[in-house]
């Protein structure tokens, strides 16, 4: 829906879908980026209503509000779920955010470890490290941040984007050349395995940081969920890691 960029539209709304009996389950609201000087927003919300209203109606309900500028809907369009088919494009920052299930991503990470092995995961983890090295100028940028501010800005964008579900910077010491990051629900560590297995987020914890201090860092995965351990556990830094045999 999009409505006038003044206070009380959302409440002017919200009153007229309660006095038809339906119940708002979820949304969200922002400034209209397509509108000049913030004139318009967007508020994108799910609905419950049943047989109570139809769609057709509600959406003539909504539209004929002072305000109201445009109201789009979709009733359950993907068997018995309703997506969002309107709403602009997701942001943070100036990059576009696109959404992959988990269960489709680890399928395809699977299937390049059991084709090429290590030297699949020497890829997949230098694909994060060149992800990584690009997110640290373009979160630096968006967000004008420095230091420990500016590296757990990043890692909350982890879990914001539904990469883990918890995660902390355990230790930032640019002088030494280290850093430490736990993390706990990562989506790379949803399986059992007998040996870590995130190594896209290690790439783009290493890539980042390597970026940050400027100076080229090694990551090792020390502990991993996926294979019993409380959580995972990235170690970064200057030196080489002596790998036991």
């Amino acid at each position: 829906m999009l409505v006038e960029n003044i206070p009380g539209m959302i409440a002017k709304v919200a009153k007229r879908l309660a006095e038809e009996g339906v119940n708002i389950l979820s949304g969200v609201h922002h400034e209209c980026s397509e509108a000049e000087s913030g004139e318009k927003g967007w508020w994108c919300f799910f609905v419950e209503c049943y047989d109570l209203v139809a769609a057709e109606r509600l959406k003539n309900l909504i539209g004929e509000l002072e305000g109201v500028k445009e109201v789009l809907v979709s009733e359950a369009n993907i068997g018995r779920f309703a997506i969002d088919r309107h709403h602009s494009l997701h942001y943070i920052g100036v990059d576009r955010v696109v959404i992959f299930m988990v269960g489709w991503l680890t399928s395809v990470l699977r299937k390049i470890y059991d084709v090429w092995g290590d030297d699949g995961r020497r890829m997949v983890y230098f694909e994060g490290v060149y992800g990584g090295r690009r997110s640290y100028r373009t979160i630096s940028s968006a967000f004008g941040l420095k230091g420990r501010e500016l590296a757990e800005t990043a890692l909350d964008l982890w879990v914001l984007l539904g990469w883990v579900e918890r995660v902390r910077l355990v230790k930032l010491d640019p002088e030494a050349g280290e850093v430490i990051i736990r993390v706990w629900g990562s989506f790379e560590a949803s399986r059992p395995s007998d040996r870590p297995t995130c190594h896209l987020l290690l790439g783009a914890a290493t890539g980042f940081f390597s970026e940050m201090m400027a100076k080229p860092l090694f990551g090792m995965e020390v502990k991993c969920q996926a294979r019993g351990d409380e959580y995972c556990e990235f170690v970064m830094r200057e030196e080489h890691f002596m790998i036991p045999r």
